[in-house]
C-alpha cells in the first residue's frame, strides 16, 4: 500500500459489526492500516502476546480470511440426499510470522459469544490447510494465534477469554484462550509503550458516545491532538514511515470527521484541528517526493544494466557473423572504443587490437 491512498474519499464509521449504515467499519478501517507497513504489524503481536519478532528480519505473509462453509437442509426423509447451500464467511485478518498463523478479529463491542467465531475461522482456516497434506502419518488440526480487539467498553471480558477444546468424554482438553486488547482502557502513552501504533486513530470511537458537552467537547479535542502529537513523533524518530503515517492521518481525519459531524455539531474548534492536521502533508512531500526520485534512479539503473547487457550481447553476435567492429559500432550506434571493449572483455579480441 502506498502514499496515494491518503487522499481517499471520506469514510464513515460502521458501528453495527454486521449491518448498518454505509461506510467503512472500524474493522476495515484498521486492516486498511494493518497492510501499510510490515514492521508495525510486527510490533502489535510482539506487544500484545509478548513475542520477540525481529522487525528486519520476520518473514509476513498474509493469508487467506475467506472461507466457504456447507449450510446442510434435509428433506423430509433421512433417504432424501442432502441440499448444501454454501455461505462465505470472512475473517477480520490471518497472517503468518515466521510461519506461526495469527488471526485478529476487530470488534466494536464484544461478549464470550465471539469465541465461537473465532474458533470457527480458525477452524476454517485448519481445514484449508489440511488439504495440501498428505494422508499418511499424524493430521494435526492447527488452529491460528487469536487476538480480539476491542474497541468499546462492554461484555464485561478482561484481558483473556479462557476456553478449551475437548473430545467428548475425555478429561484432556486444550486451552484455546483468547488474548483480548480492551482499547478502552489505553491512552496514547500506553498504546506507543506497547508497540500498539497501528491503533491510535480508534482511540477517539469511544467519543461518539453520551450527551454533547463543552466538556466531552474538549476532552475529544485534547485526544485528537495527542494522537496527532504521538504520530508525528513517531515519524521523526523513523519508528513509522512516511505511507503509515499518511495512512494514519488520513483514518484519524476521517473518523474525526464522522464523530465531529454525527455527535459534535460539526464543532468549528474541531474543524479548525483537523484543517491544520490536514496541511502537514507538506511537511513530508518533499520525503515522498525524495522516495519516488531514488526509485525511479534505482530503475532507471536496472533498465540500463539490462539494455547494456543486451547491446554486449548484440555486438558479440553480430561479431561471430564476421562483422568487423566498424560495421557493428555502426549499427548498433555504439562509439567503436566501446564496441572493441565489449569484444575484449567477452575474449574475442586480444589487447593489442
Amino acid at each position: 500500500m502506498s502514499g496515494s491512498d491518503y487522499n481517499k474519499p471520506e469514510m464513515e464509521i460502521n458501528e453495527n459489526a454486521a449491518d448498518g449504515p454505509k461506510g467503512m467499519k472500524v474493522d476495515e478501517f484498521i486492516k486498511h492500516l494493518f497492510r501499510t507497513e510490515k514492521k508495525a504489524l510486527i510490533r502489535l503481536i510482539n506487544g500484545v502476546l509478548g513475542e520477540n519478532y525481529d522487525l528486519d528480519t520476520t518473514v509476513l505473509t498474509e493469508l487467506n480470511t475467506e472461507f466457504v462453509r456447507p449450510k446442510a437442509e434435509h428433506g423430509g426423509s433421512d433417504t432424501e440426499t442432502a441440499v448444501f447451500d454454501l455461505e462465505k464467511i470472512f475473517a477480520d485478518m490471518m497472517f503468518s510470522l515466521d510461519g506461526v498463523t495469527y488471526h485478529i478479529e476487530v470488534q466494536t463491542n464484544a461478549d464470550k459469544s465471539i469465541v465461537i467465531r473465532i474458533m470457527g475461522y480458525g477452524s476454517a482456516h485448519a481445514l484449508g490447510g489440511l488439504k495440501n497434506k498428505p494422508a499418511h502419518g499424524d493430521i494435526v488440526f492447527e488452529l491460528p494465534v487469536p487476538v480480539l480487539i476491542q474497541i468499546d467498553k462492554g461484555g464485561g471480558l478482561g484481558d483473556r477469554i479462557p476456553a478449551k477444546i475437548k473430545l467428548s468424554g475425555r478429561d484432556d482438553a486444550l486451552a484455546f484462550d483468547i488474548t483480548v486488547v480492551r482499547l478502552w482502557t489505553y491512552d496514547v502513552d500506553k498504546l506507543i509503550k506497547n508497540g500498539l501504533f497501528l491503533l491510535l486513530p480508534f482511540l477517539l470511537v469511544k467519543h461518539r458516545k453520551g450527551k454533547k458537552t463543552d466538556k466531552k467537547t474538549q476532552a475529544f479535542l485534547s485526544e485528537l491532538q495527542a494522537i496527532e502529537k504521538a504520530v508525528s513523533e513517531l515519524h521523526k524518530k523513523k519508528m513509522i514511515l512516511s505511507d503509515l503515517r499518511m495512512n494514519l492521518y488520513a483514518t484519524i481525519d476521517s473518523i474525526a470527521k464522522t464523530i465531529n459531524k454525527k455527535y459534535y455539531d460539526n464543532d468549528p474548534r474541531i474543524e479548525k484541528e483537523l484543517t491544520t492536521m490536514e496541511t502537514t502533508r507538506a511537511l513530508f512531500a518533499h520525503e515522498i517526493k525524495a522516495k519516488g526520485k531514488a526509485e525511479g534512479k534505482a530503475e532507471g539503473e536496472a533498465k540500463g544494466e539490462t539494455k547494456g547487457e543486451n547491446l554486449a550481447i548484440q555486438v558479440i553476435k553480430l561479431f561471430m557473423q564476421k562483422k568487423p567492429p566498424e560495421a557493428i559500432s555502426t549499427e548498433v550506434q555504439l562509439p567503436l572504443t566501446r564496441v572493441v571493449d565489449i569484444l575484449r572483455k567477452a575474449g574475442f579480441l586480444d589487447q593489442a587490437q
